[in-house]
């Protein structure tokens, strides 16, 4: 006979772990850490409470003691929790702990409809703006003709992946590492390894995130020549600029207001302007080139 779940006031690890029923045996491992990493980010196993036993938390699981070790590394690795000899295993403060991956992980454990999966969309668009702006700038300055050559290969092989939002996002990452390497900024590249894999982990949320890729190519276009013009304050203001007018619209049109929640004064909310403002000067004539709306898919 299944166990009634807990109630909605009980915390307790015990309670929650008593609900999960043993996983599936392909992958045990993976199964094991995946189950008790959304356990995790959606807040069911709180941060500070200590888990079961390896012989209770086995038992739950339907595992041996060896495969929820191994789980249990893995999400040590991650920033989820810690292990002391002596004393056990107890759940971290993701949000000191685990890196930007988390990001991707949390949302796949939450609603869309949820206000927290709305704040963790636009923490990944806020930081995706930032670190596409700088990598930008930076190229601007470090670049050589062989970086530019390499962005416009993969600009060019963009417009054969329209049909497939996957691997038009693997493209779009492939362009933001070549972007990366062109600034010669390791550290930005290490970053973007956090976003390498959610077209296989989120393909759901990658191919809504590119609906609109026809437009998408003008972006790159637009982007090169800013990199070859070799202004970085002019470029990192552009695509800041764009790229928020960008993702702006996207929130719009798929029933997201940029205020604090979700479905918040959505339809009576003017459509975005992309347009980039008139260039000054030639240094600026790469951003006239932006196409006027849903720029990089969005």
């Amino acid at each position: 006979m299944k166990k009634p779940p807990p109630s909605s006031e009980s915390n307790e690890p015990v309670d929650t772990l008593s609900v999960l029923g043993p996983v599936a045996r392909s992958s045990v491992v993976d199964a094991v850490a995946d189950r008790l990493r959304t356990e995790i980010l959606a807040g069911r196993l709180a941060a500070g409470s200590r888990l079961p036993s390896e012989r209770e938390l086995s038992l739950a699981l339907g595992v041996n003691r060896l495969t929820l070790r191994a789980a249990l590394a893995r999400l040590e690795a991650m920033g989820l929790v810690t292990t002391r000899h002596g004393s056990g295993t107890e759940v971290a403060p993701w949000r000191e702990r685990a890196g930007v991956e988390a990001l991707g992980m949390v949302m796949s454990s939450l609603d869309p409809q949820e206000p927290a999966w709305f704040e963790l969309l636009t923490s990944l668009l806020e930081i995706r703006r930032i670190l596409a702006a700088e990598a930008v700038a930076l190229a601007c300055e470090r670049r050589t003709n062989e970086d530019l050559a390499a962005l416009q290969r993969i600009a060019d092989e963009q417009a054969t992946r329209l049909h497939d939002p996957i691997a038009y996002a693997r493209g779009d990452l492939a362009f933001q590492r070549a972007m990366a390497r062109a600034a010669r900024n390791v550290g930005i590249e290490l970053i973007l390894n956090s976003f390498a894999r959610f077209p296989e982990e989120q393909p759901s949320l990658v191919a809504t995130l590119y609906d609109r890729r026809e437009a998408g190519t003008g972006f790159y276009a637009a982007v090169i020549e800013l990199v070859r013009a070799g202004d970085g304050n002019t470029a990192r203001t552009a695509v800041q600029s764009v790229l928020t007018a960008i993702d702006d619209d996207w929130l719009r049109r798929h029933g997201y207001g940029t205020g604090s929640s979700p479905r918040q004064a959505v339809s009576t909310a003017p459509p975005a302007d992309t347009t980039p403002k008139k260039p000054t000067d030639k240094r600026d004539a790469a951003v006239r080139r932006t196409p006027k709306k849903g720029i990089k898919g969005r």
